[in-house]
């Protein structure tokens, strides 16, 4: 037996034994706390943009509470939604690490650089990126997921879906201050958070140690440049003010230094030797993010006005330059909808503004230019008819008017929903929808000399029927699906210049099934069940023919383990992503990317009222874990130890 499997049988063993932990999307029973599980019966509020129960809702859906995260262990909010059944991701290091502009991002179904991030409401997509760095954990109150074709409610760039990250509100007539400190073999975090019956203030600061050949190096491998990454560290400051009974608002703020480096080695019989080549960067990072939410309690009226800024500076430590990558990106949003209930029917009707800038700061003399703006303005309504006490049926459009530097776009994107109950536990639905997307701000001209008629925009349908079912302690969910896209912007590489570059590169399509079972065997044990598969594919990606090429891991499953009793708390958590797709380097080899099995375990004792100790370890297996197609890699085994007192 190898090393590896007795260290896992150990702690498998020691899981049982001891008891550990607790509740990651299981059912929950008539009686049990909603906040402990998830369950059919949880609201929804981002799938319709008003609130149903998850039963009632007619797409795929998943909530993630803040006692999930906390169980769970999670680093931060992208390893919350990177865990999930039919979400993938791209990573440069450890949970979601962007190093510059190569963004970490999240991916459901497929779809790279398809998803919408939101924080109550606001996009967090610069340049069609979902970054989710600069969010605390700790202030999250749930995610929403909701799977599928999302632009007719939420415009352009939620083509495989929508996530909603909502935040904490101060609680009246409550006030906590909370120290917490973590220390780790890779990671260490400093923490402080206040809360009062009017604002929550989280400030934190965490340093990360450097990941020695962080990419699959080595002539069989991916890459033939031995990489570090890592090195660094993050400040982070975020408030929600309860400024009035139906006014909050939000602020997120960070600044982070991250390295990289490393060395070039070419090919000498069957051996690789340096030739020489070395690389030594750094980027700075700063982001802000602000948001005025107005929810009346009376009026039916729901606004958001929100901003969100990036600058981005590179350093060069081999050439003593600034690299060429750097910018400022920022964006801002109007959101007003207003609801009406007509009896048992409802109406959502909403005008929703978007500007998003981007400006070069190191300029690059081969663009045709530096900045560019776009705007949008928008028009959305649903009306949900419930024709019967058993069928709903609603039906939504969206009409977008696009200012774009490059062409301007007129777009309508409708969507077809309907929701049959059998009973009130048993639900069937079907979700139709168009979804598009537009080329990066400064794509469209960044690259006009590859694309001198210029980039496309993205658009497609998403066709998918489902079901949902709750028996007592046990939950299922079922959904199939097929995307049909256009026009998918993808990469291309030019020899003669070394330079990558977008393209459309043809068409996109995913046909897949979802399964998800939960079961609460009683108030300490639950177990959740999870599994899909799909075939991404895409259409000419690097030739000249029409063949289809995959585009994405085809298999994926999830096996949860959850434990609570008294002062112990536990989570088991295995993701396997398999069958990934083919890719070529410029150097290393050509291959499948490796198949990925993320084993974590995170355990919580709770010493009295004011005092918990963590301890997760991630990565149990020790496997060498791809967390993009590049050949970057996950951490190696890892462990972090939080003590938390609470005054």
């Amino acid at each position: 037996m190898t090393r590896e499997k007795k260290w896992t049988l150990a702690v498998l063993a020691a899981f049982a034994g001891v008891s550990f932990v607790g509740t990651a999307y299981a059912a929950e029973s008539a009686d049990a706390p909603s906040e402990e599980t998830h369950a059919l019966t949880d609201t929804v509020v981002t799938a319709q943009r008003r609130e149903k129960r998850d039963l009632d809702t007619p797409a795929t859906t998943t909530i993630i509470t803040a006692k999930e995260i906390e169980k769970a262990g999670y680093r931060n909010v992208f390893e919350a939604i990177d865990q999930q059944i039919g979400s993938t991701s791209t990573s440069y290091g450890e949970a979601g690490q962007d190093f510059g502009l190569a963004a970490g991002r999240l991916t459901l179904r497929g779809y790279d650089r398809g998803t919408l991030v939101m924080v109550n409401g606001v996009p967090m997509n610069l340049k069609n990126y979902p970054s989710t760095e600069n969010i605390p954990a700790n202030m999250v109150e749930r995610i929403e997921i909701v799977k599928g074709a999302a632009s007719t409610l939420y415009g352009a760039e939620a083509m495989g879906g929508v996530v909603n990250i909502i935040m904490k509100q101060p609680k009246p007539e409550e006030s906590e201050f909370q120290l917490s400190q973590t220390v780790g073999n890779y990671f260490k975090k400093s923490e402080a958070t206040y809360t009062g019956d009017r604002i929550i203030v989280d400030v934190s600061r965490e340093w990360s140690k450097d990941l020695p050949h962080s990419n699959g190096f080595g002539i069989d491998k991916i890459s033939w440049v031995d990489w570090w990454v890592g090195k660094g560290k993050k400040s982070r400051v975020g408030v929600i003010a309860q400024l009035t009974d139906e006014l909050s608002l939000n602020y997120n703020y960070m600044e982070g230094d991250i390295t990289r480096g490393g060395v070039q080695y070419k090919k000498s019989g069957n051996s690789l030797v340096p030739t020489g080549t070395k690389y030594n960067y750094r980027y700075n990072d700063l982001r802000h993010t602000a948001s005025l939410v107005y929810q009346g309690k009376d009026n039916g009226i729901h606004a958001v006005l929100g901003y969100n800024y990036r600058k981005v500076d590179g350093y060069d430590y081999i050439a003593n330059s600034k690299g060429k990558s750097n910018a400022v990106m920022d964006g801002q949003i109007l959101d007003v909808q207003k609801n009406w209930q007509l009896g048992k029917d409802s109406v959502v009707l909403g005008y929703s503004y978007k500007r998003e800038a981007y400006d070069a700061t190191t300029p690059d003399t081969k663009r045709f230019r530096d900045s560019a703006v776009r705007t949008s303005n928008s028009l959305y309504t649903s009306y949900s008819k419930q024709f019967t006490p058993q069928f709903n049926l609603t039906l939504g459009l969206r009409g977008e008017f696009i200012n774009d530097p490059e062409e301007d776009q007129r777009v309508f994107m409708p969507q077809f929903q309907t929701n049959y109950q059998f009973d009130r536990n048993t639900a069937w639905y079907i979700n139709i929808g168009k979804a598009f997307q537009m080329p990066t701000v400064d794509d469209s001209f960044r690259y006009k000399n590859f694309n001198p008629t210029g980039l496309k925009p993205e658009s497609g349908w998403t066709y998918e029927t489902g079901v949902k079912i709750r028996r007592g302690n046990d939950t299922w969910k079922a959904a199939v699906y097929h995307m049909d896209m256009k026009n998918k912007i993808g990469w291309r590489y030019d020899a003669g210049t070394e330079q990558h570059y977008a393209v459309n590169t043809g068409q996109f399509r995913n046909t897949g099934i979802e399964l998800e079972y939960a079961k609460r065997f009683n108030d300490t044990w639950s177990l959740t069940l999870g599994g899909s598969v799909s075939n991404p594919e895409i259409q000419n990606p690097q030739g000249t023919n029409n063949a289809w090429v995959q585009d994405a891991g085809r298999l994926q499953g999830l096996v949860r383990l959850d434990y609570q009793m008294a002062k112990w708390q536990g989570n088991l958590n295995l993701k396997y992503l398999g069958d990934r797709e083919y890719i070529a380097q410029k150097l290393g080899a050509a291959q499948d990317v490796p198949d990925k099995i993320q084993l974590n375990m995170n355990v919580i004792y709770t010493a009295g009222k004011d005092d918990t100790v963590s301890l997760g370890i991630y990565n149990l297996l020790n496997r060498e874990n791809y967390s993009n197609r590049y050949g970057n890699l996950d951490l190696s085994r890892n462990f972090r130890l939080t003590y938390t007192h609470a005054f």
